[in-house]
């Protein structure tokens, strides 16, 4: 959910701070009071194309942040685990800020971190649907629609094994097509390969060798230094008659004097019998140490040499010993494919045959199931519209085999289906606002609040098969009053039970419904106008709502009217 929205400079919008609650949030207020510039601010960090004369005349910069809140296994926060770093992520808790100049730049942050305006648009798209008149509308997109779909039907193991198999489909046609059109590079690259891979094999360098051979170099060009030190310590902590361990062997026999007359001596004895241990453990390490010191200036020689033949070979080819170890490999497959292209093609070509089959497969029974799960999807929002006041309106979900084709060789022969990052379908939702009219594409027959009414109806039928856990509307209202208002309202109200709804609306019997109702208004000051933006008591709503049935002069009669619908929910 979103729990607050800041806005600073943003037109009429000089400083607010609105908190949003669970469940139905309204605003009301009069027309040009600022309430669409809220939904606005909150679509403009949400990645919406940024309008620098937004800002308002007596700033330099606007500044919307927004405080999220979801649950960690959101998909909003799985995204958002791919757009920032590890320590940027805070649970499910989430910041967006978005900062405009008045010079013509503009900054973007998720948690403090920056951000560019596309991931933001991402973030958007799976935390909240807002629908209103500068639409962030997915449901007009055809992508959302095979995910609603996907969605309702629960296919989330399938399409999850669908774009697996059709990723490794990817790299298999990828490296087959890289094959083909390198036929003649393998030929003529094949002697340079071969001389270039014989130089690595010869030098055989293994991994990590550079580092151990310039750390051993580094003990023997300083043998002497080294084994005077090792024995000078030898001698002071263990083998001279004045070492330490000579000492602390002293001092705790003179202790074991007087430990009967303060037990305080007993634990000093015993700590400096640990340091002995210690001691002795130390002097046998260096001791072993010093056995193994033998510095043989052949293999002084012979490690400059092995080190000065790697230092040429990783200048020559502008890597590290790694890098040369996997490039031998690289060069030996390459080899390898120069030596059997016919073979080592006709295998990538099976390699492909044999995956193009597991996608096929996949994408049929996810065929299957989409088509089963539109016909319940179909008849689920058929029922709900009609108490959207869309009485005359009807619902399909259309599911076509997409048209294009792949190449015959990578099924085995025939003209086959191409498919498609989510399946084989070409899944787009119809609908036909009136009677006698023909089906056509939501996009081109849905006005504004018609789209809003038909989310709604979705929403509702998908309630708990979807994680969009933010749902705003704005022209939810257009068209609609009475009986068809009131039922509305109550679908946005039970659809608050398992979302946050924010609804902007001029209707009575949609404001009545809200767990928080805010009023937006104008208010004239030294300077200009700004919006005012107040949560609402339960006495203020009930003078709000009364309002919106009789306008300013509120009548006895709007106030029971208001009373009425408030307790009627």
């Amino acid at each position: 959910m979103i729990e607050r929205l800041l806005i600073r400079n943003y037109l009429i919008i000089k400083d607010a701070e609105i908190g949003f609650s669970k469940g139905f949030n309204i605003l009301t207020g009069e027309t040009g009071a600022g309430k669409s510039i809220i939904l606005d601010a909150l679509a403009l960090i949400l990645g919406e194309r940024a309008d620098f004369s937004l800002i308002r005349k007596d700033a330099d910069k606007l500044v919307v942040e927004g405080h999220f809140e979801f649950d960690a296994k959101d998909t909003a926060i799985s995204l958002l685990k791919t757009l920032l770093p590890e320590d940027c992520i805070n649970g499910g808790s989430v910041i967006i800020r978005r900062e405009l100049l008045k010079k013509g730049s503009g900054r973007s942050f998720i948690n403090d971190y920056p951000v560019n305006i596309s991931d933001l648009k991402k973030f958007g798209d799976a935390a909240i649907d807002i629908h209103s008149q500068n639409e962030h509308q997915s449901l007009l997109s055809k992508e959302t629609h095979i995910r609603i779909l996907d969605g309702f039907a629960g296919n989330d193991s399938l399409t999850k094994a669908y774009s697996e198999s059709y990723a490794r489909l990817s790299d298999l046609i990828r490296e087959y097509e890289g094959l083909v059109l390198r036929k003649d590079e393998f030929i003529r690259r094949r002697s340079f390969v071969e001389f270039e891979l014989k130089e690595i094999n010869n030098l055989n360098p293994q991994p990590g060798e550079d580092e151990e051979l310039e750390n051993e170099l580094k003990k023997m060009e300083n043998s002497e230094v080294i084994s005077v030190a090792v024995n000078n310590s030898i001698s002071l902590l263990y083998e001279n008659e004045q070492s330490i361990l000579a000492g602390i062997d002293q001092a705790v026999k003179e202790l074991r004097k007087v430990m009967a007359f303060d037990a305080e001596f007993g634990k000093i004895t015993e700590e400096l019998l640990n340091c002995e241990v210690l001691i002795k453990e130390c002097s046998a390490t260096l001791m072993s140490y010093r056995e193994g010191l033998d510095f043989d200036p052949g293999r002084i020689n012979e490690v400059r040499e092995r080190l000065s033949a790697i230092s040429r070979m990783i200048k020559k080819h502008g890597m590290n010993v790694s890098g040369l170890i996997e490039k031998g490999k690289e060069l030996e497959r390459e080899l390898n494919i120069a030596d059997n292209y016919d073979y080592e093609l006709q295998k990538a070509l099976e390699r492909v045959r044999t995956e193009y089959a597991e996608v096929m497969d996949l994408a049929g029974k996810l065929s299957k199931v989409r088509k089963k799960a539109a016909k319940d999807l179909e008849k689920g929002i058929n029922s709900v519209l009609s108490e959207t006041g869309l009485e005359s309106a009807e619902f399909k979900v259309e599911i076509e085999a997409i048209k294009e084709l792949i190449s015959s060789e990578f099924a085995g022969g025939g003209n086959v289906l191409r498919p498609r990052t989510d399946g084989t379908d070409d899944i787009e939702f119809l609908v036909k606002i009136n009677k006698g009219a023909d089906f056509s594409p939501l996009r081109k027959s849905a006005s504004g609040g018609e789209v809003s009414r038909i989310m709604l109806a979705i929403k509702t039928v998908l309630s708990g098969k979807d994680d969009v856990g933010i749902l705003v509307f704005d022209e939810i209202d257009a068209g609609i009053s009475g009986r068809i208002a009131q039922k509305v309202g109550k679908l946005m109200k039970n659809l608050s039970k398992s979302r946050q709804i924010i609804c902007i609306t001029h209707l009575p019997q949609i404001a009545a419904m809200s767990d928080t109702h805010f009023r937006v208004s104008k208010k004239d000051v030294a300077g200009g106008t700004i919006a005012d933006i107040e949560i609402l008591s339960e006495s203020e709503k009930i003078t709000e709502v009364a309002k919106l049935i009789s306008g300013e002069n509120i009548t006895e009669s709007a106030s029971r009217s208001a009373k009425e619908l408030i307790s009627g929910i």
